[in-house]
């Protein structure tokens, strides 16, 4: 099944705005510091509350760099690196790059806009102190999983609804973020009898009818404080429609037949976020054809993916194909935004080329999302010329089947021999790929 069922771009199509996607406690930007984490939500914060800020500056500055435009932080707020004090010199060094640092804010789940803490600004602590608040599965029993960290408020109630706008109010007085993204959550909804009553539509994992009554309200209160603040709500979907009306669409599905007239209710300006992984490689499990295509008069669209993760793949693998597949699909279905995970050092070099293909890709420089094209004008002086870049990726790309994991002893001696003639930094991201292939063979 090919992603590419869509029809061409539009020629003037481009990519307006990119971001990266980061949760705090995977960040690994200081390289040879204790306690990063490669994978998980929900995670406890193992690193220092130095490297915390300095795994965010570098990345900002790397952003600012390299025309990234935003960055979204998960766990930005924990007392245990910095809280409000640490976020604020990151939204203030944000701001002198030119880079909008956002905080991801679940407004039903993931702790709220303070993640992990003893604020009164956290949805934890809130419906610890009014447990009857508390969203409540089919059985009436609260969904509160200590172990888990999973505590999820119930949209329908005013008091929940009046504290998720207080809160966000005070969080963009408190600093200078440049925005935020915003989650109606993604890990159960509520049954109690007052949000069956609401929602005319069946809900599995998340409810659009649940994003439709909150995101309003948030974005009223962020707006309130800062106008210009940019805004993305998450939808867990891809805008492909689902073939079956009677789905229930669980995380990265296509969307049901009433998500358009939700999606009418989310405010005006902000960014519409969805999810590639299921509609293109290297998971892809459904056709992404025309019928995707989004409306953007009244809002952005943002097509974001789990490449080069352990959610769907290796970390920092090289994923060059996949996301010039992903950036030209989502251009001829109208989408201006394009989002990667932003949690690896560029100094794995396959993390590095596709940070520097998001930037390259989609832009007046690579309409046409061509990898050939970023190979020749991007790749090239840092792998020591066109016809080595082709050849690094080649490997790269082939080593991602295990089948071929058998021919890497073959291709080795050449790759030392890479090593061996070229200067510095091109010697260097050849290392890199010698010790990626070698790890793969290491059974032991």
């Amino acid at each position: 099944m090919s992603p590419t069922d869509v029809g061409s771009p539009d020629p003037g199509a481009r990519i307006r705005q990119r971001f990266f996607w980061t949760w705090d406690h995977s960040m690994e930007w200081v390289l040879n510091s204790t306690g990063a984490q490669t994978y998980g939500a929900n995670n406890p914060y193992t690193r220092l509350p130095g490297t915390f800020i300095e795994d965010y500056k570098r990345l900002l500055t790397w952003c600012a760099q390299h025309h990234i435009d935003g960055v979204v932080a998960w766990g930005l707020l924990r007392d245990c690196h910095g809280g409000l004090d640490a976020a604020r010199v990151l939204c203030e060094y944000a701001k002198e790059v030119g880079v909008r640092l956002m905080s991801g804010v679940g407004l039903n789940a993931y702790g709220g806009i303070y993640y992990e803490g003893d604020s009164p600004y956290s949805l934890i602590a809130h419906l610890e102190r009014h447990p009857e608040l508390y969203a409540q599965d089919a059985e009436g029993r609260p969904l509160r999983d200590l172990a888990n960290r999973v505590h999820l408020a119930c949209p329908s109630r005013r008091e929940n609804q009046e504290f998720a706008a207080d809160s966000l109010r005070w969080l963009m007085e408190s600093i200078p973020l440049g925005g935020v993204q915003i989650e109606a959550g993604d890990t159960g909804v509520c049954q109690c009898k007052t949000c069956r009553n609401r929602r005319q539509y069946p809900a599995g994992v998340f409810s659009w009818e649940d994003m439709a009554l909150m995101y309003p309200l948030a974005a009223e209160a962020v707006r309130s404080v800062d106008p210009d603040a940019w805004i993305a709500c998450e939808t867990y979907s891809h805008p492909q429609p689902l073939e079956n009306p009677d789905t229930i669409p669980t995380f990265g599905d296509g969307k049901p037949h009433w998500a358009d007239a939700c999606l009418d209710q989310f405010p005006e300006g902000v960014f519409v976020q969805w999810v590639a992984d299921r509609f293109a490689d290297p998971r892809q499990q459904y056709a992404w054809t025309d019928a995707a295509h989004v409306d953007t008069g009244l809002r952005q669209h943002v097509m974001r993916a789990h490449l080069a993760t352990y959610w769907f793949g290796m970390r920092g693998e090289l994923a060059l194909d996949w996301l010039a597949d992903m950036v030209r699909s989502s251009l001829s279905s109208g989408f201006d935004c394009m989002s990667i995970f932003g949690e690896v050092s560029p100094f794995c070099v396959g993390a590095e080329l596709n940070y520097l293909a998001l930037e390259h890709f989609g832009s007046d420089r690579n309409p046409g999302a061509s990898v050939d094209v970023f190979l020749r004008d991007v790749a090239a002086p840092l792998l020591g010329g066109e016809a080595e870049a082709q050849e690094f990726v080649g490997y790269a790309v082939a080593a991602r089947q295990a089948a071929y994991r058998a021919k890497i002893p073959g291709a080795l001696p050449r790759i030392y021999r890479h090593i061996a003639a070229l200067p510095d930094g091109p010697a260097r991201r050849w290392v890199w790929l010698a010790n990626h292939l070698n790890s793969l063979m290491v059974t032991m």
